[in-house]
């Protein structure tokens, strides 16, 4: 499959920066919008189908999820948005294990892990 960036709770111009960063490498881009925070992230990657009514989620803050990367392109990417100043604190790998999990809910875990790091 090919490389996909998932983008969530970005304003336009930021979002724009880190699109022009992905396109750049071959990477696919989705901007996430606000009422597609309770699909689950295999639903966004197009792994299983979208509901047609997800739950209401509280969206949050800027986020990304990695799909379909291999480790040099992850590499590259990082260090691109990097360069070009443009942060994200939050950001996830598409596994196995979070596939099936909301953004609201990936967004938690990384705030909590984020937070433990932070001390």
């Amino acid at each position: 499959m090919q490389p996909l960036l998932l983008c969530m709770g970005m304003e336009q111009n930021f979002l724009m920066r880190v699109s022009f960063s992905a396109l750049t490498l071959g990477i696919q881009v989705k901007a996430i919008q606000d009422d597609a925070w309770g699909q689950t992230l295999a639903a966004l990657c197009g792994l299983e189908p979208e509901k047609a009514n997800p739950p209401k989620a509280a969206v949050r803050g800027p986020m990304l999820v990695m799909a379909f990367f291999d480790s040099a392109l992850m590499d590259k990417l990082l260090k691109s948005l990097r360069d070009g100043k443009q942060t994200v604190r939050l950001k996830a790998v598409l596994t196995p294990y979070n596939q099936h999990w909301t953004c609201e809910r990936l967004y938690q875990e990384l705030s909590q892990e984020a937070a433990q790091f932070e001390k």
